[in-house]
C-alpha cells in the first residue's frame, strides 16, 4: 500500500507520524493535503545505519554519530547519493529510532520513510491511534490506514544536528541526545 503512494499513521519513539516512502511523489504530496501544510521538510526514518548509506552521503562524523546514537534520538542532515537522481536537490533530515515497529516498517518498504507528525500543520503531537483518528476525521484527505500501537509516552522530538567534514556540530533543534560543539 505505501509502496503505491499510500500514507500510513502509525507511532514512533516520539509520537504517531505520516509515513510513505520517501522517494514516493505521490505519498509526499498526499501527507502535505493531509496537514495542509507546504513545506517538504520531514524527518525521515530508517531501518539502520545501512539502510540509511545506501540512499545518503555520510561523512566519518556523522558515521561516528549514528555508531554512537543509533538506535535512538538522533537525526542527522544529510545529502542523497548522487546516483538517486531524486529530481529535487537538498539535503535530508534521517535518523534510525529506537522503536523497532518503525525501523521494520522503513525494512519492509526497502527505502527509509517520511516519519511527519500525524497531526494538521499547527497542531500539537498525537500519542494515541484515536488521536489521529480524531485528528483528521473532519478532514477532506486522510490517512489511507492507522496502525495502532497503543498509547505512547510523551518524550521530546528527537536532536536534530548538521555535521561538517571537519566535526562541527551544530544542533539545530535540541532533544533528548546533548552534542557537544565537535564530534
Amino acid at each position: 500500500m505505501m509502496k503505491s503512494g499510500g500514507v500510513i499513521a502509525c507511532p514512533t519513539d516520539t509520537s504517531y507520524g505520516l509515513g510513505c516512502p520517501f522517494r514516493s511523489r505521490r505519498g509526499i504530496a498526499k501527507i502535505l493535503k493531509i496537514k495542509n501544510r507546504t513545506d517538504r521538510k520531514f524527518v525521515l526514518i530508517a531501518a539502520s545505519a545501512e539502510q540509511v548509506e545506501r540512499f545518503f552521503q555520510l561523512n566519518k562524523w556523522q558515521k561516528k554519530l549514528a555508531r554512537q546514537y543509533w538506535p535512538g534520538a538522533l537525526s542527522l542532515i544529510v545529502s542523497p547519493l548522487a546516483s538517486l537522481k531524486l529530481g529535487r536537490s537538498g539535503r535530508f533530515s534521517v535518523r534510525v529510532p529506537s522503536y523497532k515497529p518503525a525501523r521494520e516498517l522503513a525494512r519492509l518498504v526497502g527505502e527509509p520513510i517520511v516519519a511527519t507528525s500525524a497531526n494538521i500543520a499547527g497542531a500539537g503531537d498525537v500519542y494515541s491511534a484515536s488521536a489521529v483518528f480524531q485528528q483528521f476525521a473532519a478532514q477532506k484527505h486522510q490517512p489511507d490506514m492507522i496502525l495502532d500501537g497503543g498509547r505512547l509516552k510523551k518524550v521530546k522530538p528527537s536532536t536534530v544536528a548538521r555535521v561538517s567534514g571537519d566535526g562541527k556540530i551544530k544542533v539545530l533543534r535540541s532533544g533528548p541526545i546533548k552534542l557537544s560543539s565537535r564530534a
